[in-house]
């Protein structure tokens, strides 16, 4: 299994002042519409807009819809148009972003404080006004395809969303990019944002402002956003299976996964143990090799070999890989500490800490910095020990991308 990544493109990292353990506050508006907040003493916050709308909850016939909606933030609406909303957004210092998760299609603006008013504005308009105008189809689908030629291009990318897909087929094996042969139209993306735009399905959060003033905003600018229906999506369910993607690359890539865990649960802080003991990653600078399994496996293999481990959390299921069937005293110590870390250190980014308060607004409860490393303490040796023999009796998802005839089958990896 060689080097494996999210490959998500980020912002650049922004900290953050820790009060109060990053206590956040939850609510919501009278509509339905979820808040969430972190005020933190800074000149400058963050809000975003996150509607769970990603690419699991596509219709079959329209693969790829997804993908269209988020280049279609902060086109043309009833109020502003595209160039207007630029040019204001200039003016004040601001900066947009947008990103298509599997769950969530997420749009951002970075402002000074007293700017929050205005963006939470152009957010309201974005859910009840955008046109979705033919003119500039045809612009937001050149984005979509060079979105979609660059992911191609990737084989780190390639092989993740091959794994999602042979792991769930649909729903969470939805791709998060578009597919060759999407057919989407005007009339598909107003009946899809119809049919999501709707208040229960949207989070305002935000860092830097406090909830009390982020949820009287959005009283005000989602007033007239319908509230949805009560129908829950269909949960998701792990199959498992062998993909194989023949490319001419001269580093073969290889990913091996089994079902994981529900961000969130018990069972999930168990997997970040598991995947900070297997590493994989580089700690000290100019370094080798580290000195968990995984990169001791890779400095055997040698010619520049990488092997990490991954794992995806979603708000019903999750995807895991690799795995370990035994765990000495001092390698739980070193995982423990090191899982720790990597979840303080998400709450010290903008990027990170948006996903974060979007899923505690979904779920509907908030847990602070200090509560997330809190659950660490609760998972032991045997934990992780019981959780990887979990893994390893759910069938395994397997990728091979390269040239496939030089590679093994998916059987032949245990």
């Amino acid at each position: 299994m060689l080097s494996i990544s999210s490959a998500r493109k980020t912002l650049n990292l922004v900290p953050t002042v820790l009060k109060a353990g990053y206590a956040t506050a939850v609510s919501k508006t009278g509509n339905g519409v979820k808040v969430a907040a972190i005020d933190e003493s800074s000149p400058t916050a963050s809000v975003s807009l996150v509607i769970n709308a990603g690419s699991r909850f596509e219709p079959k016939d329209k693969a790829g819809i997804a993908h269209f909606v988020k280049n279609f933030g902060f086109k043309n609406n009833g109020k502003r148009s595209a160039f207007r909303i630029a040019r204001e957004t200039e003016l004040v210092g601001g900066v947009l972003s947008s990103n298509l998760g599997r769950e969530n299609v997420t749009f951002t603006a970075e402002c000074l404080k007293e700017d929050v008013p205005y963006f939470v504005e152009v957010f309201g308009d974005l859910v009840a006004q955008t046109k979705f105008a033919e003119h500039e189809f045809h612009g937001v689908a050149h984005e979509v395809a060079s979105e979609v030629s660059y992911a191609e291009s990737s084989p780190e990318i390639t092989v993740i969303e091959a794994a999602h897909n042979a792991a769930f087929r649909n729903g969470l094996g939805n791709s998060v990019f578009a597919t060759p042969y999407a057919e989407i139209s005007i009339s598909d993306l107003k009946k899809f944002a119809a049919d999501n735009f709707v208040a229960n399905k949207i989070a305002l959060v935000a860092t830097g402002v406090s909830e009390a003033e982020l949820k009287n905003l959005a009283n005000t600018a989602f007033s007239h956003v319908a509230a949805g229906s009560d129908a829950k999506a269909e949960g998701s369910k792990y199959y498992g299976g062998d993909v194989r993607v023949a490319q001419n690359t001269e580093a073969g890539h290889v990913a091996v996964a089994f079902q994981g865990a529900a961000a969130g649960t018990p069972e999930f802080y168990t997997a970040q143990v598991l995947r900070s003991l297997l590493g994989g990653d580089r700690f000290v600078k100019w370094s080798t090799a580290g000195v968990s399994p995984l990169s001791a496996a890779a400095g055997k293999i040698g010619h520049g070999a990488q092997i990490s481990a991954f794992n995806f959390g979603y708000s019903d299921a999750g995807l895991f890989g690799a795995a370990a069937k035994s765990v000495s005293a001092d390698e739980f110590k070193r995982a423990l500490a090191q899982a720790k870390f990597e979840t303080a250190a998400r709450y010290e980014t903008r990027v990170a800490s948006t996903e974060i308060l979007a899923a505690q607004a979904f779920q509907g409860q908030k847990v602070s910095v200090s509560e997330s490393l809190a659950a660490f303490d609760n998972v032991s040796a045997a934990d992780v020990s019981k959780f990887a023999a979990k893994l390893l009796s759910s069938k395994p998802t397997t990728v091979v991308l390269g040239r496939t005839s030089e590679l093994p089958y998916g059987d032949a990896l245990f």
